[in-house]
Protein backbone atom coordinates (compact mmCIF):
# COMPACT_ATOMS: atom_id res chain seq x y z
CA UNK A 1 0.00 0.00 0.00
CA UNK A 2 1.28 3.80 -1.00
CA UNK A 3 0.63 6.96 0.88
CA UNK A 4 1.48 10.21 -0.43
CA UNK A 5 3.17 12.75 1.18
CA UNK A 6 0.95 15.66 1.64
CA UNK A 7 2.13 19.34 0.42
CA UNK A 8 3.98 19.60 4.25
CA UNK A 9 5.49 16.32 3.92
CA UNK A 10 6.63 17.23 0.59
CA UNK A 11 8.38 20.52 1.73
CA UNK A 12 9.78 18.88 5.11
CA UNK A 13 11.58 16.36 3.28
CA UNK A 14 12.77 18.99 1.07
CA UNK A 15 14.35 20.39 4.39
CA UNK A 16 15.92 17.00 4.86
CA UNK A 17 17.64 16.97 1.56
CA UNK A 18 18.91 20.49 2.48
CA UNK A 19 19.96 19.11 6.09
CA UNK A 20 21.86 16.38 4.13
CA UNK A 21 23.61 18.43 1.86
CA UNK A 22 24.61 20.73 4.72
CA UNK A 23 26.71 17.35 6.05
CA UNK A 24 24.29 16.72 8.78
CA UNK A 25 21.90 13.87 9.97
CA UNK A 26 19.06 14.98 8.16
CA UNK A 27 15.22 16.01 9.06
CA UNK A 28 14.68 14.13 12.54
CA UNK A 29 13.65 15.62 15.31
CA UNK A 30 12.51 14.73 18.63
CA UNK A 31 10.59 15.55 21.81
CA UNK A 32 12.76 14.96 25.45
CA UNK A 33 10.47 14.30 28.41
CA UNK A 34 12.69 14.72 31.67
CA UNK A 35 11.14 12.63 34.17
CA UNK A 36 11.63 12.70 38.42
CA UNK A 37 12.62 8.85 38.27
CA UNK A 38 13.13 5.53 36.45
CA UNK A 39 9.63 4.38 34.51
CA UNK A 40 8.64 0.58 33.70
CA UNK A 41 10.60 -0.38 30.55
CA UNK A 42 8.65 -3.45 29.94
CA UNK A 43 5.66 -1.42 30.17
CA UNK A 44 7.28 1.09 27.38
CA UNK A 45 8.15 -1.86 25.51
CA UNK A 46 4.90 -3.57 25.61
CA UNK A 47 3.52 0.05 24.46
CA UNK A 48 5.90 0.47 21.14
CA UNK A 49 4.62 -3.22 20.26
CA UNK A 50 0.92 -2.48 21.22
CA UNK A 51 1.33 1.11 19.05
CA UNK A 52 2.78 -0.03 15.92
CA UNK A 53 -0.05 -2.90 16.22
CA UNK A 54 -2.20 -0.78 16.20
CA UNK A 55 -1.34 2.20 13.38
CA UNK A 56 0.38 0.41 10.96
CA UNK A 57 1.01 3.62 9.10
CA UNK A 58 3.77 3.69 11.88
CA UNK A 59 5.93 0.58 9.96
CA UNK A 60 6.55 2.63 6.48
CA UNK A 61 9.48 3.53 4.37
CA UNK A 62 9.65 6.23 2.14
CA UNK A 63 9.80 5.64 -2.03
CA UNK A 64 10.06 8.06 -4.71
CA UNK A 65 7.94 6.62 -7.80
CA UNK A 66 9.17 9.41 -10.85
CA UNK A 67 8.68 13.07 -9.10
CA UNK A 68 6.71 11.96 -6.35
CA UNK A 69 7.28 10.48 -2.92
CA UNK A 70 5.17 7.47 -0.99
CA UNK A 71 5.08 6.04 2.14
CA UNK A 72 5.04 2.18 1.40
CA UNK A 73 3.89 -0.17 4.16
CA UNK A 74 6.62 -2.23 5.83
CA UNK A 75 4.08 -5.05 7.41
CA UNK A 76 6.71 -8.15 6.45
CA UNK A 77 8.90 -6.47 8.86
CA UNK A 78 7.99 -6.09 12.42
CA UNK A 79 10.36 -3.42 13.43
CA UNK A 80 11.30 -2.61 17.07
CA UNK A 81 10.59 0.49 18.12
CA UNK A 82 11.64 1.14 21.91
CA UNK A 83 15.08 1.03 22.44
CA UNK A 84 16.68 1.40 26.16
CA UNK A 85 19.96 2.69 27.09
CA UNK A 86 21.96 3.62 30.86
CA UNK A 87 23.81 6.42 31.24
CA UNK A 88 26.16 6.73 34.13
CA UNK A 89 25.69 10.49 34.29
CA UNK A 90 23.03 13.28 33.79
CA UNK A 91 26.01 14.50 30.95
CA UNK A 92 26.20 11.36 29.68
CA UNK A 93 22.67 10.93 29.41
CA UNK A 94 22.56 14.30 27.29
CA UNK A 95 25.44 13.18 25.43
CA UNK A 96 23.17 10.07 24.49
CA UNK A 97 20.52 12.35 23.20
CA UNK A 98 23.07 13.67 21.26
CA UNK A 99 23.93 10.60 19.55
CA UNK A 100 20.71 9.75 18.57
CA UNK A 101 19.78 12.66 16.85
CA UNK A 102 22.77 12.69 14.80
CA UNK A 103 22.28 9.25 13.83
CA UNK A 104 22.14 9.11 10.00
CA UNK A 105 19.87 7.13 8.49
CA UNK A 106 19.05 6.79 4.46
CA UNK A 107 15.77 8.79 3.95
CA UNK A 108 14.60 5.64 2.19
CA UNK A 109 15.76 3.56 5.42
CA UNK A 110 14.48 6.18 8.34
CA UNK A 111 11.73 4.53 10.77
CA UNK A 112 8.97 7.31 11.22
CA UNK A 113 9.01 7.50 15.02
CA UNK A 114 11.36 5.30 17.25
CA UNK A 115 11.08 5.56 20.88
CA UNK A 116 14.31 5.57 23.91
CA UNK A 117 14.77 5.40 27.32
CA UNK A 118 17.91 7.02 28.89
CA UNK A 119 17.86 5.71 32.82
CA UNK A 120 20.64 7.63 34.52
CA UNK A 121 21.24 7.61 38.72
CA UNK A 122 17.74 9.23 40.10
CA UNK A 123 15.55 10.20 36.82
CA UNK A 124 15.37 9.20 33.04
CA UNK A 125 15.24 10.73 29.82
CA UNK A 126 12.23 9.09 27.73
CA UNK A 127 12.50 10.60 23.71
CA UNK A 128 10.83 10.18 20.81
CA UNK A 129 12.94 10.43 17.33
CA UNK A 130 11.09 11.02 14.42
CA UNK A 131 11.85 11.48 10.96
CA UNK A 132 9.88 15.04 10.13
CA UNK A 133 8.27 14.56 6.67
CA UNK A 134 6.19 11.74 8.74
CA UNK A 135 4.63 14.35 11.04
CA UNK A 136 4.68 17.99 12.22
CA UNK A 137 5.85 18.67 16.09
CA UNK A 138 2.05 18.37 17.59
CA UNK A 139 1.68 15.58 15.58
CA UNK A 140 4.52 13.69 17.98
CA UNK A 141 2.90 15.16 20.64
CA UNK A 142 -0.11 12.88 19.79
CA UNK A 143 1.96 9.88 18.79
CA UNK A 144 3.30 9.91 22.71
CA UNK A 145 -0.30 10.16 23.66
CA UNK A 146 -1.56 7.68 21.53
CA UNK A 147 2.00 5.49 22.47
CA UNK A 148 0.61 6.16 26.44
CA UNK A 149 -3.12 5.14 25.91
CA UNK A 150 -5.51 2.33 24.12
CA UNK A 151 -7.97 4.89 22.01
CA UNK A 152 -8.07 4.97 18.41
CA UNK A 153 -7.63 7.67 16.44
CA UNK A 154 -10.23 9.89 14.94
CA UNK A 155 -11.13 9.43 11.48
CA UNK A 156 -10.25 13.35 9.47
CA UNK A 157 -9.27 14.66 6.50
CA UNK A 158 -6.01 16.17 5.66
CA UNK A 159 -6.57 19.53 6.65
CA UNK A 160 -4.34 20.34 3.46
CA UNK A 161 -6.90 18.43 1.54
CA UNK A 162 -9.61 20.22 3.15
CA UNK A 163 -8.88 23.78 2.35
CA UNK A 164 -7.40 23.34 -1.34
CA UNK A 165 -10.49 21.18 -2.04
CA UNK A 166 -12.36 24.43 -2.15
CA UNK A 167 -9.91 26.37 -4.34
CA UNK A 168 -10.55 26.61 -8.04
CA UNK A 169 -7.65 26.94 -11.03
CA UNK A 170 -7.64 30.56 -10.70
CA UNK A 171 -7.79 30.89 -7.25
CA UNK A 172 -4.81 29.22 -7.00
CA UNK A 173 -2.92 31.20 -9.50
CA UNK A 174 -3.98 34.61 -7.41
CA UNK A 175 -2.86 33.12 -4.39
CA UNK A 176 0.75 32.17 -6.14
CA UNK A 177 0.78 35.43 -7.33
CA UNK A 178 -0.21 37.14 -4.06
CA UNK A 179 2.53 34.63 -2.14
CA UNK A 180 5.26 35.41 -4.74
CA UNK A 181 5.32 39.03 -4.73
CA UNK A 182 5.06 39.20 -0.41
CA UNK A 183 8.48 37.09 -0.83
CA UNK A 184 9.69 39.27 -3.00
CA UNK A 185 9.39 42.09 -0.88
CA UNK A 186 10.53 40.12 2.31
CA UNK A 187 13.63 39.71 -0.03
CA UNK A 188 14.93 43.47 0.03
CA UNK A 189 16.27 43.21 2.93
CA UNK A 190 19.35 40.62 3.44
CA UNK A 191 19.33 38.26 6.66
CA UNK A 192 21.66 38.50 8.89
CA UNK A 193 22.97 35.47 10.24
CA UNK A 194 24.42 33.82 13.06
CA UNK A 195 28.26 34.14 13.80
CA UNK A 196 29.77 31.35 12.46
CA UNK A 197 33.27 29.85 12.00
CA UNK A 198 34.02 29.22 8.23
CA UNK A 199 34.39 25.29 8.71
CA UNK A 200 31.99 22.34 7.25
CA UNK A 201 29.60 21.32 9.19
CA UNK A 202 29.40 18.14 11.42
CA UNK A 203 27.20 17.65 14.50
CA UNK A 204 23.73 19.02 16.18
CA UNK A 205 24.75 20.35 19.49
CA UNK A 206 22.10 21.78 21.47
CA UNK A 207 21.67 23.93 24.99
CA UNK A 208 18.70 23.98 27.30
CA UNK A 209 17.78 27.03 29.07
CA UNK A 210 14.73 26.10 31.47
CA UNK A 211 12.83 29.07 33.44
CA UNK A 212 10.68 28.49 36.85
CA UNK A 213 7.55 28.89 36.50
CA UNK A 214 7.70 32.75 38.20
CA UNK A 215 9.68 33.68 35.91
CA UNK A 216 7.49 31.98 33.04
CA UNK A 217 4.58 33.77 34.76
CA UNK A 218 6.30 37.42 34.12
CA UNK A 219 7.96 36.46 30.67
CA UNK A 220 4.19 35.33 29.21
CA UNK A 221 2.82 38.69 31.10
CA UNK A 222 5.75 40.91 29.59
CA UNK A 223 4.92 38.95 25.93
CA UNK A 224 0.96 39.41 26.27
CA UNK A 225 2.02 43.45 26.94
CA UNK A 226 4.44 43.74 24.41
CA UNK A 227 3.20 41.50 21.42
CA UNK A 228 -0.38 40.76 22.16
CA UNK A 229 -2.39 38.22 22.89
CA UNK A 230 -1.85 36.81 19.43
CA UNK A 231 1.86 37.01 19.35
CA UNK A 232 3.50 34.70 22.16
CA UNK A 233 5.42 33.49 19.05
CA UNK A 234 6.64 37.14 17.88
CA UNK A 235 7.94 38.01 21.30
CA UNK A 236 9.99 34.83 21.52
CA UNK A 237 11.35 35.39 17.84
CA UNK A 238 11.65 39.83 18.18
CA UNK A 239 13.47 38.84 21.22
CA UNK A 240 15.92 36.41 19.77
CA UNK A 241 16.33 39.37 17.02
CA UNK A 242 17.33 41.71 20.03
CA UNK A 243 20.16 39.14 21.29
CA UNK A 244 21.73 38.17 17.88
CA UNK A 245 21.95 41.80 17.45
CA UNK A 246 23.37 42.73 20.43
CA UNK A 247 26.15 39.61 20.59
CA UNK A 248 27.27 40.49 17.06
CA UNK A 249 26.21 38.47 13.99
CA UNK A 250 27.44 37.82 10.31
CA UNK A 251 26.67 41.17 8.37
CA UNK A 252 22.88 41.84 7.11
CA UNK A 253 20.13 44.29 7.17
CA UNK A 254 17.65 42.88 9.13
CA UNK A 255 16.43 39.60 10.37
CA UNK A 256 14.33 37.40 8.44
CA UNK A 257 12.50 34.07 10.32
CA UNK A 258 10.01 31.68 8.67
CA UNK A 259 7.50 30.26 11.26
CA UNK A 260 5.04 27.72 10.94
CA UNK A 261 1.27 28.29 11.30
CA UNK A 262 -0.49 25.22 12.88
CA UNK A 263 -3.56 23.57 10.85
CA UNK A 264 -4.69 21.63 13.10
CA UNK A 265 -8.07 21.85 14.72
CA UNK A 266 -8.05 22.23 18.64
CA UNK A 267 -8.47 19.42 20.64
CA UNK A 268 -8.26 17.41 17.44
CA UNK A 269 -6.63 13.39 17.58
CA UNK A 270 -6.08 13.09 13.99
CA UNK A 271 -4.04 12.47 11.54
CA UNK A 272 -1.90 10.88 13.95
CA UNK A 273 0.70 11.25 10.92
CA UNK A 274 0.96 14.33 8.39
CA UNK A 275 1.97 17.62 8.86
CA UNK A 276 -0.53 20.21 9.35
CA UNK A 277 1.52 23.82 8.60
CA UNK A 278 1.13 26.84 6.96
CA UNK A 279 3.76 29.28 7.08
CA UNK A 280 4.59 32.89 7.93
CA UNK A 281 7.26 34.94 8.30
CA UNK A 282 8.21 37.66 10.41
CA UNK A 283 11.04 40.25 9.19
CA UNK A 284 12.63 43.50 10.42
CA UNK A 285 15.28 45.71 9.27
CA UNK A 286 18.45 46.64 11.77
CA UNK A 287 16.95 49.98 13.07
CA UNK A 288 13.43 48.33 14.31
CA UNK A 289 15.05 46.11 15.79
CA UNK A 290 17.41 48.41 17.80
CA UNK A 291 14.01 49.65 19.16
CA UNK A 292 12.14 47.41 21.19
CA UNK A 293 8.75 48.89 21.37
CA UNK A 294 9.05 49.35 17.42
CA UNK A 295 10.09 46.05 16.76
CA UNK A 296 7.09 44.58 18.67
CA UNK A 297 4.90 47.04 16.64
CA UNK A 298 6.08 45.94 13.52
CA UNK A 299 5.75 42.55 14.10
CA UNK A 300 2.66 42.62 15.43
CA UNK A 301 1.21 44.84 12.48
CA UNK A 302 2.90 42.57 10.25
CA UNK A 303 1.25 39.31 11.35
CA UNK A 304 -2.38 41.37 11.46
CA UNK A 305 -1.66 42.11 8.05
CA UNK A 306 -0.52 38.59 6.75
CA UNK A 307 -3.45 36.81 8.01
CA UNK A 308 -6.18 39.32 7.24
CA UNK A 309 -4.81 39.45 3.49
CA UNK A 310 -4.49 35.66 3.96
CA UNK A 311 -1.22 35.38 3.01
CA UNK A 312 -0.72 32.32 5.34
CA UNK A 313 -2.65 30.28 2.95
CA UNK A 314 -1.25 31.44 0.35
CA UNK A 315 1.86 30.42 -0.01
CA UNK A 316 0.06 26.78 0.53
CA UNK A 317 -0.25 26.47 -3.59
CA UNK A 318 3.21 27.63 -3.95
CA UNK A 319 3.93 24.38 -2.11
CA UNK A 320 1.96 22.48 -3.87
CA UNK A 321 3.56 23.70 -6.90
CA UNK A 322 6.95 22.67 -5.61
CA UNK A 323 6.48 19.31 -4.37
CA UNK A 324 6.52 18.71 -8.22
CA UNK A 325 10.14 19.86 -8.46
CA UNK A 326 13.45 18.17 -7.87
CA UNK A 327 14.24 18.46 -4.03
CA UNK A 328 17.53 20.31 -5.15
CA UNK A 329 15.77 22.85 -7.14
CA UNK A 330 13.02 23.38 -4.77
CA UNK A 331 15.10 23.83 -1.62
CA UNK A 332 17.48 26.57 -3.93
CA UNK A 333 13.95 28.13 -4.47
CA UNK A 334 12.93 28.19 -1.00
CA UNK A 335 16.15 28.81 1.25
CA UNK A 336 17.71 31.10 -1.33
CA UNK A 337 16.78 34.49 -2.59
CA UNK A 338 17.11 35.33 -5.88
CA UNK A 339 20.53 36.89 -5.35
CA UNK A 340 22.00 33.84 -3.50
CA UNK A 341 21.69 34.68 -0.01
CA UNK A 342 20.08 32.87 2.91
CA UNK A 343 16.60 33.87 3.38
CA UNK A 344 16.32 32.64 7.09
CA UNK A 345 18.52 34.33 10.08
CA UNK A 346 17.62 31.47 12.40
CA UNK A 347 15.07 28.11 12.45
CA UNK A 348 12.07 28.48 15.09
CA UNK A 349 9.56 26.94 16.54
CA UNK A 350 6.72 27.31 19.50
CA UNK A 351 4.54 24.62 20.40
CA UNK A 352 3.06 25.60 23.99
CA UNK A 353 1.80 23.09 26.31
CA UNK A 354 1.26 19.65 25.44
CA UNK A 355 -2.47 19.06 24.38
CA UNK A 356 -3.58 16.47 25.60
CA UNK A 357 -2.08 17.03 28.64
CA UNK A 358 0.59 14.33 29.58
CA UNK A 359 1.85 14.10 33.64
CA UNK A 360 3.50 10.75 33.82
CA UNK A 361 5.46 7.72 31.62
CA UNK A 362 4.74 4.24 32.42
CA UNK A 363 4.42 5.05 36.16
CA UNK A 364 7.48 8.30 36.13
CA UNK A 365 6.03 11.69 36.74
CA UNK A 366 7.35 13.88 34.09
CA UNK A 367 8.51 17.13 35.18
CA UNK A 368 9.68 19.16 31.94
CA UNK A 369 10.18 18.62 28.29
CA UNK A 370 12.33 20.24 25.16
CA UNK A 371 12.67 19.67 21.93
CA UNK A 372 15.43 18.71 19.04
CA UNK A 373 15.48 19.80 15.77
CA UNK A 374 18.19 19.46 12.97
CA UNK A 375 18.58 22.35 11.00
CA UNK A 376 20.24 23.51 8.07
CA UNK A 377 24.07 25.51 7.49
CA UNK A 378 23.50 27.79 6.87
CA UNK A 379 21.79 29.17 9.45
CA UNK A 380 23.33 27.11 11.52
CA UNK A 381 20.85 27.99 14.90
CA UNK A 382 17.86 27.37 15.68
CA UNK A 383 15.60 27.95 19.07
CA UNK A 384 12.45 25.67 20.35
CA UNK A 385 10.25 26.96 22.38
CA UNK A 386 8.53 24.15 24.88
CA UNK A 387 6.18 24.55 27.80
CA UNK A 388 5.56 22.08 30.42
CA UNK A 389 2.98 23.15 33.43
CA UNK A 390 3.68 27.04 32.87
CA UNK A 391 7.31 26.72 32.78
CA UNK A 392 9.92 27.96 29.85
CA UNK A 393 12.02 25.93 28.75
CA UNK A 394 14.44 27.23 25.63
CA UNK A 395 16.20 24.60 23.37
CA UNK A 396 19.16 25.89 21.29
CA UNK A 397 19.95 23.48 18.46
CA UNK A 398 23.39 24.42 16.50
CA UNK A 399 26.10 23.16 14.07
CA UNK A 400 28.44 22.32 16.36
CA UNK A 401 31.50 23.18 14.49
CA UNK A 402 29.69 26.30 12.97
CA UNK A 403 28.83 28.53 16.52
CA UNK A 404 31.74 29.21 18.81
CA UNK A 405 30.45 28.02 22.30
CA UNK A 406 31.77 31.67 23.89
CA UNK A 407 29.13 33.32 21.54
CA UNK A 408 26.55 30.93 22.37
CA UNK A 409 26.88 31.36 26.08
CA UNK A 410 26.61 35.29 25.24
CA UNK A 411 23.35 34.64 23.04
CA UNK A 412 21.83 32.96 25.93
CA UNK A 413 22.65 35.44 28.71
CA UNK A 414 21.28 38.00 26.06
CA UNK A 415 18.17 36.25 25.42
CA UNK A 416 17.06 35.69 29.33
CA UNK A 417 17.16 39.28 29.26
CA UNK A 418 15.64 40.55 26.59
CA UNK A 419 12.84 37.65 27.74
CA UNK A 420 12.25 39.30 30.71
CA UNK A 421 12.79 42.66 29.80
CA UNK A 422 15.88 43.68 31.10
CA UNK A 423 18.45 46.01 28.90
CA UNK A 424 22.16 44.77 29.12
CA UNK A 425 24.67 47.01 29.33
Amino acid sequence: MLRPLNTADHFTLMMDHEIRQSGLAGNFCALVFKLASHPDAEILSSRANAFVARFPETNVRLIQKGRRYFWQSNRDRKPSLFFHHTAETSEAGLDLIGDIINTATPATAAAPVAFHLIDMPGHSYFLLRWFHPICDAKGAELIVHHLLGDENKAEGEDAFAQLTAKWGVWKKIGMMYRAKRHIDSMDTISSSLPRTTAVVADRLKFHVMHFDNDTSKQIMARSMKEAGMMGTALYFIGCLMRALDRVGCDEGQGFCVPYAMNMRKRKALFPLLGNQVSFLFAQANLQQVRDRKQLFTSLREQYKATVRSGLDHALVPLMEAGSWLPLEKYGRIIRNTPKGRERSSFWFSYTGEPDPKLTEIAGAQVTSMFQLSQVTAAPSLGMLVSQYNGAITLSFNYVASQIAPEWLDALTKEMAAQLKGEETA
